[in-house]
Formats: structure tokens, sequence, C-alpha cells
């Protein structure tokens, strides 16, 4: 009997062994000595940021020895067990070819890669609510609500604020990595509520508006730009409740909004205010104007009985406003976030704005909590943001959230930077 079970186990030993043998007959190991091998990779399509898996054999683990190209620009490469590499699509690169170089060989695979252009959101800088100043890292916002990129490539902003309970309000700069505070209310007599700012036309001037309603003496004033410092803070004009300014980029005239009463004022050489025209008799208030690059038309946000966006021309040799007409918005005190055209469409609350190179507007709409997208012949719709949605999300700008932005403005790079107020953050929106 025992013979009879040595027996079974022997044979069984065999027999497990056999099959190990057969086993291993059908594995393949990859030779380090042999060349590489490519048979496929997936996916095939994507936008930015899409991780590609790429097949084969005998790659290599060692990742500084590994590059990979989709149409020519290099992707950041993240894994390779020797049999699969992953690498992460490059920003903008585009439909093309996908190349692996492994020391000094390289491979193209058949199949070329399909890139999808989509907008998407980041967080450009702050975190949580705080007034820190420090580089980009550490930096922390307490509600920035304006902002405008200087010709040097920094970006100055106002932060909200109108006493001690939320910080007051500051001016401050994000240039060299580093965020600066250059005036903080709490520290003057003169501003307390700063509202909007713009440039001279040679960048030697930062003109401001202040709501002296909330307190301070001065309702619009001016600074010295050196550089990144502003310095000597000249009050302009007493006058209550001045939120909007812009610079006529081709005449470098001054123009004021009148939060109250919707009414548009010039800056005379003597420094007083002198009315050119009404939005409308509805006693809307200004959130925001700008005019075109030209200096040709300027557009203008407003909010309460209005939550319109409104267009006039302006004669740059003249020097006289024509007749002014709602680009989007039911020109009245009814609110809603509804796309479509002309009076059609509805805001909430619309605040900053700009105009892209295709004459297109963006404005923050602030109370439906995303950014809207307005054509030359006033089509509306949603371009960043779920409207009526507020949170903070990054990604796809469709369901990426915002929270009050109030802050709309281009970059040196194309893309465009939202105030998002009370997220404490500023976004950036790209195309890539």
């Amino acid at each position: 009997m025992a013979r009879l079970h040595t027996g079974v186990l022997i044979c069984m030993t065999l027999a497990l062994w056999g099959c190990s043998k057969d086993e291993r007959k059908d594995m393949i190991y990859p030779d380090k000595n042999s060349t590489a091998k490519i048979t496929q990779y997936t996916p095939i399509s994507g936008g930015s940021s899409t991780e590609l898996s790429l097949y084969g054999i005998n790659f290599g683990t060692d990742l500084d020895q590994i590059k990979v190209t989709v149409n020519d620009k290099e992707g950041t490469v993240l894994s390779s067990n020797g049999r699969i590499i992953v690498v992460r699509v490059p920003q903008n690169a585009g439909s093309g070819k996908v190349k692996l170089k492994l020391r000094d060989q390289e491979y193209t695979y058949k199949q070329d890669f399909e890139y999808g252009y989509q907008t998407v959101v980041y967080t450009f800088l702050g975190s949580t609510k705080l007034d820190e100043d420090g580089d980009f890292s550490q930096a922390k916002l307490s509600g920035p609500r304006y902002l405008k990129w200087s010709s040097d490539n920094a970006l100055y902003f106002v932060e909200e604020g109108a006493s001690s309970a939320d910080n007051y309000a500051a001016v401050r700069v994000a240039a060299n990595n580093k965020v600066t505070t250059l005036l903080k209310a709490s520290e003057s007599t003169l501003v307390e509520r700063l509202r909007a700012f713009d440039f001279s036309k040679d960048q030697s001037t930062v003109y401001l508006t202040n709501d002296n309603n909330a307190n301070g003496s001065m309702g619009f004033g001016k600074m010295n730009k050196s550089g990144d410092k502003l310095t000597n803070l000249t009050a302009l004009s007493v006058t209550a409740g001045l939120t909007a300014v812009a610079v006529n980029p081709a005449t470098d005239e001054v123009f004021v909004g009148i939060y109250s009463g919707g009414k548009v004022a010039r800056l005379m050489p003597d420094g007083s205010l002198e009315p050119v025209f009404v939005v409308n008799s509805k006693n809307v208030n200004i959130m925001d104007m700008i005019f075109s690059k030209d200096g040709k038309t300027m557009y203008l946000s407003a909010a309460y009985n209005a939550h319109s966006i409104y267009r006039v021309s302006y004669d740059t040799n003249t020097k006289t406003f024509g007749s002014i007409s709602v680009l989007a918005g039911p020109d009245a005190n009814t609110t809603g976030n509804a796309t479509g055209s002309g009076t059609a469409a509805r805001f909430n609350t619309p605040g900053q704005m700009d105009v892209d190179t295709e004459g297109n507007l963006y404005v923050a709409d602030r109370k439906n909590h995303c950014i809207r997208k307005i054509t030359p012949q006033g089509a509306v719709s949603t371009y960043a943001g779920v409207a009526g949605t507020s949170g903070l999300q990054n990604g796809n700008a469709l369901t990426a959230k915002f929270y009050d932005p109030e802050g709309c403005k281009f970059g040196p790079d194309g893309a465009l930077y939202i105030a998002d107020t009370w997220n404490h953050v500023i976004r950036k929106i790209v195309v890539e």
C-alpha cells in the first residue's frame, strides 16, 4: 500500500513538473540584449494630459533612456515595466505620429494619434481665504474681484473688502513668481472699497475707482506706476459710487462709470468729470466698461435694473459717442441663465469683460457662477462653468465650477484669467 502511495506521488510530481515545464515553454521573456519591438498603443485619440499605453517588448525600465513624442512634441513618460510604457500627451500636441526613442533607436507606431482640442480650467493662484504675499505656491488671496495685465506681463488685481471684517480692499500684483501687495485700504484714508482700475496708454499711470459710499474721501484717483510698483496715491474726484474706469487705447482718454444711475463721464484736464451719456432711464448699476482694441467701441456690463451687456460706438476723431444699444440681455431687472441671442439671453450680475481677437466678448456672470461668451452678433453661450451652480472644480470648462467669479481678462499667453472671488483664487482657462 505504501509503495502504491509512493508511486502515485511520484507520478503526480512528474505530471506537475511536466505541466510547469510546458507552461514555461509557452511564456516569452524579454531579452534585455535584443532589439525592442512595438505592437500598438491605446487610446488612439484624446487631448492634453491623455495617458497613452505603448505596448511592445524589450523597452527597458530606465525612464531616462525613453523618449516619446506625439506629432513631434515630447510627452511626459510616467512609467515602464519593459513591455508597457505610459506617457502623458503634451499640451497642444496636435494629431500625428507616435514615436518611441530608446537610446539610439527610434520606432514609429503605424496608427496616427488624433488630438482633440478642449477648453480646460486650472487654478492659477491662491488656495484658501487669507491675505498672504509670497511665491505663487504660497500666496493666498482673500477675494480677488477685478484684474488686468500690464504690458510687462504682470497681473494686477483688486481684492474685495470694505471693512476690517473682510480684510479691507487691496491692490496686489503677481509677477516673477511672487505676489506683492501694493496698496492696502486699511492703511489709507482715501480709499476703503476699491472697485476697478486701468492703465494709461504709456502704462505710467494707474487710474482707480473707490466706492466711497463705504468709506474713504476719494471716489476716483490715480497712482504712478514704475515697473511693478505703484506710488503716490492722489485723489482726483470725491464723487461717490464710481465703480468702473476705462482708458481709450487709441486716444488715451479716461472714462468713469457711475454705479448708480448708469452714467458715464470723461475725465477732463482740470480733474473734473464731464457727463457724456446715460445707459438708459432705469437707474442701472454699471459693473464694468471696456473699449475694443481700436478704441472705436465701448462695452458696458450692468447689473441691477439691467443685467445686460451694452455696446456704443465711439468716434476717435471727433471724440463723440453714438447711440447705445443692447448687445445681450433683457435691459430690465430680470435675471436668469438662459443662452440665446440678444434680449433672449439672461444674466445675473455680469461683471468684468474682455474681447478676443475675433471680436467675441467674454463676461464673468457673477451670480450665475459662470463665464459667458457673446459673439459680435449678440449670440450668448456658456464658455465655462455650470450656470446656476457654484463650487470649486477644475477640468473640462463645461463641467468646471466657480463661485461668484467677477474678474475676466485675457493674459499674454492667450489664456483667459478669472478672478474667482469667493473661491479666493484666480483661475486660468486654456484651449489645449
